[in-house]
């Protein structure tokens, strides 16, 4: 079950809440051909995206012996 808060539009301006993760926002005619998103996240205290993402105050240790976890390659015509 699915609940969409309503949406209120202005033309003096526009509230945006939250842009996730292939998202795009645009205000015009333009068009994003071929876009292309690969992350890796980390949602326990606060969220860390990425594989060398610093934290100030860590709270835990975490051993991981991979350089790189999630590697992604684009590879399209366009």
């Amino acid at each position: 079950m699915l609940f969409f808060a309503p949406t209120a539009v202005n033309l003096l301006g526009f509230k945006v809440n939250s842009v996730d993760n292939s998202s795009v926002i645009n205000v015009g005619p333009l068009q994003y051909i071929d876009q292309f998103v690969s992350y890796k996240r980390n949602q326990g205290f606060g969220e860390q995206n990425g594989d060398l993402s610093p934290s100030n105050i860590p709270l835990a240790v975490t051993i991981d012996p991979d350089i790189s976890d999630s590697n992604s390659i684009k590879a399209s015509a366009v």
